[in-house]
């Protein structure tokens, strides 16, 4: 017999009496699950310590500036120096010592904002005296070509009943339009100068009424509004115009 059967049978008859708990298996399977704890634990252990290391270059980057030395930033021990951009100047003009002592020198006034023509500062599309002869008033917006202003617009009357005229003359005819304010101004006929009957038409969706002035010409007369009544009158040339003009007097 050789030395590994001698070995294999001494190994037999000892172990020959010797028989396995009945809480072997039971004993293997809590050893395994402790062991896959102890894998777990090391490596969430290993995952937090690498996301701890891959921050500290990041924080490095963002941390604030000392306060003695606004152009550099000093990294971790070890670290090369980081120099941070120099911040630009706030916008705005500057102005030197000497531009501000010579500003009021030989500096010529800006000059006042008048306002617009045939009309007061506080409300430009008002009717008023003091038109341009060659200029429109703010509230009129087409006259013929051909025609010349015949001088500022012109107020009459009074408190009760107020009336602007503004007239143009030319070779092609010759425009008036009148603007009349009052609190009795109750219907277009108030505005007719003709004794005859009116015709009916409308200016801009607004009810008016047409008729042929005295002498020559004819006219259109309209409320624009309570108490502000307009009549636009024209002879020659400019009679064929005239609803054109009617439409574009918003006073």
């Amino acid at each position: 017999m050789d030395l590994e059967s001698e070995l294999r049978q001494a190994m037999a008859e000892r172990v020959a009496g010797t028989t396995a708990p009945a809480s072997l298996v039971a004993d293997v399977r809590r050893r395994h699950r402790r062991r896959k704890a102890r894998i777990h634990a090391a490596a969430g252990a290993a995952a937090v310590t690498v996301a701890a290391l891959a921050l500290v270059p990041t924080y490095q980057s963002f941390r604030a500036t000392p306060a003695g030395n606004p152009g550099t930033a000093r990294p971790a021990e070890g670290g090369p120096t980081i120099e941070q951009p120099e911040r630009p100047p706030a916008p705005g003009p500057s102005v030197s010592s000497s531009t501000k002592g010579e500003a009021g020198a030989g500096a010529s006034p800006r000059p006042k904002a008048q306002p617009p023509a045939g009309g007061s500062a506080g409300d430009p599309r008002k009717p008023g005296p003091g038109g341009v002869v060659d200029g429109l008033p703010g509230w009129i917006t087409y006259v013929p070509d051909g025609l010349a202003a015949a001088g500022p617009c012109a107020v009459t009357g009074g408190a009760e009943r107020e009336t602007t005229t503004c007239e143009w003359r030319g070779s092609t005819g010759w425009l008036e339009i009148a603007v009349v304010r009052g609190s009795g101004l109750t219907d277009p006929r108030d505005l007719m100068k003709s004794p005859g009957l009116p015709g009916r038409t409308s200016v801009r969706g607004t009810p008016a009424l047409t008729a042929d002035r005295p002498g020559s010409g004819r006219q259109i007369s309209w409320l624009a509004r309570p108490g502000v009544g307009v009549t636009v009158s024209g002879g020659g040339q400019i009679e064929t115009q005239l609803m054109r003009v009617a439409e574009g007097v918003r006073p």
